[in-house]
């Protein structure tokens, strides 16, 4: 029962992550996956449904949406601007950030069946935790492909940019579902194991 717990507690902590990391810039402004300072004290912070940017006298953001011309504002901010298939690659790219809702969906479905399932419903868990892993690897990937490639343009041309807290949470929201998705079903195997011995036991004596 002890792993079940944990695995329970695992796929909780990655759902909560993912839930965070999809709130992001333009939804709440300090959770970014890249933020690029300004010389006038202002930064561009990018999200995954949108950007914002933040100066002393107030932020401006991007409405929420799926895609975001992120080339575009690189080269507004004074960057030298990406060439036209690199900007429609970017674009793409940030079309697929969606992702991380989906992942985020996924581990709250599995969190579900977790606190509601005994025994062989963790089974079920394991495996909607796995596939939340997967789609949690992919856009991971996505991340630091497409910020990373932002990140080093940007720091190539004379500008200066950092990876935000939300590219982080969504590394270790993929690290933790793959670690719950292994002890929930271990427990659950393990725990049919131990009933089986019980019965076998009892109708022994």
């Amino acid at each position: 029962m002890f792993a079940l717990h944990v695995g329970t507690f695992l796929i909780f902590a990655a759902f909560a992550l993912l839930i965070v990391a999809s709130i992001s810039a333009p939804t709440v402004a300090k959770i970014d996956f890249l933020h690029v300072p300004l010389n006038n004290g202002s930064s561009v912070r990018f999200g995954s449904l949108g950007f914002c940017i933040m100066s002393p006298d107030g932020n401006s953001c991007t409405p929420t949406g799926v895609g975001y011309r992120i080339a575009n504002e690189i080269s507004a901010i004074g960057i030298d601007a990406f060439n036209s298939a690199q900007a429609a690659t970017l674009h793409g790219l940030t079309q697929a950030l969606i992702l991380h809702q989906i992942a985020a969906g996924v581990s709250g479905i599995a969190l579900l069946l977790a606190l509601g399932s005994h025994r062989i419903g963790f089974l079920f868990a394991s495996a909607v935790a796995f596939l939340a892993f997967l789609i949690a690897t992919a856009v991971m990937i996505i991340d630091f492909t497409l910020f990373g490639t932002v990140k080093h343009h940007v720091d190539r041309n004379g500008g200066s940019a950092t990876f935000g807290n939300a590219i982080w949470m969504v590394l270790a929201a993929a690290i933790t579902l793959f670690f719950a998705s292994i002890a929930t079903c271990f427990a659950c195997i393990t725990g049919r194991r131990r009933t089986r011995r019980t019965r076998a036991a009892t109708g022994t004596y």
